[in-house]
């Protein structure tokens, strides 16, 4: 969990997204056998080689009628890995549910928020500052850090019905069904934070593009929530979306990171 360090503070101090993109991946997302396996990972925009995995082993699963079934998976090094029978056929969103992956303590320091760190915790880098060495009275704030990354899988043939939203923490809903998305179509989502939409900037990379002649990368907003993606050739995509934490309730700062990988049929 090293780089968790290096990486996350951006996260917090900036909203955007990050320079390491959470992702849970599927071996198949459209099995025939009622067993789906993923991996979940955060990975510097090579997809899908993993970095290490998001901290973490608690895994949901949620059928087309939204009922939610959990599971534990295991943390290897470099990436975590999670099983799960699928009792019926249909359409499931499997999801790393939402997860405090670290906290960092911010200083307001000449009207900005840095990155502080007392000497007994490590040695202090920039871009952290010497909490010790602060002028008395400097306000000092613990900001959470929570990382969410799901997919959506169906078995033998997709449900009629998309899997409801959570309604907790910041989500990617799908309005197009993410299991019947085509190269030449769109994909329609929104944008929701503890259920409500929210107006936020995402991003979206194309998965297993190594050796492509070009890569591929999006960045937009979504009005009110409301996003849609043209996609022009098939493949697997992440969409990545985040929010300051200096948008949420400040007695409770958090800032959110969530992804969702999308299969794109030809």
């Amino acid at each position: 969990m090293r780089n968790l360090i290096l990486t996350l503070p951006l996260i917090a101090l900036t909203g955007a997204a990050s320079a390491h993109t959470p992702y849970l991946a599927p071996f198949n997302f459209a099995p025939t056998q009622p067993i789906v396996t993923v991996q979940n990972a955060l990975t510097d925009n090579t997809f899908f080689v993993p970095e290490f995995p998001i901290k973490g082993d608690d895994y949901e699963v949620t059928d087309a009628g939204g009922t939610v079934s959990t599971g534990k998976g295991i943390s290897l090094a470099e990436l975590g890995l999670f099983e799960t029978k699928l009792p019926r056929e249909g359409t499931y969103r499997i999801s790393t549910g939402n997860r405090d992956v670290r906290t960092l303590t911010l200083a307001q320091i000449d009207g900005k928020w840095k990155p502080v760190k007392m000497p007994e915790n490590g040695v202090v880098n920039p871009p952290f500052v010497d909490q010790s060495k602060l002028p008395t009275g400097t306000k000092v704030i613990p900001v959470k850090t929570m990382v969410r990354a799901e997919t959506y899988i169906s078995y033998n043939k997709p449900s009629d019905r998309v899997p409801p939203p959570a309604n907790e923490g910041l989500e990617i809903a799908p309005v197009t069904h993410p299991n019947r998305v085509f190269a030449g179509q769109s994909f329609a989502f929104t944008l929701l934070f503890d259920g409500k939409p929210v107006t936020a900037e995402y991003q979206v990379f194309r998965a297993n593009d190594a050796y492509a002649t070009a890569s591929f990368s999006l960045s937009a907003t979504a009005e009110e929530g409301k996003g849609r993606i043209e996609f022009s050739e098939p493949g697997i995509y992440v969409i990545e979306v985040s929010r300051n934490w200096t948008l949420g309730n400040p007695d409770d700062p958090r800032t959110w990171l969530t992804s969702l990988t999308l299969e794109v049929a030809p």
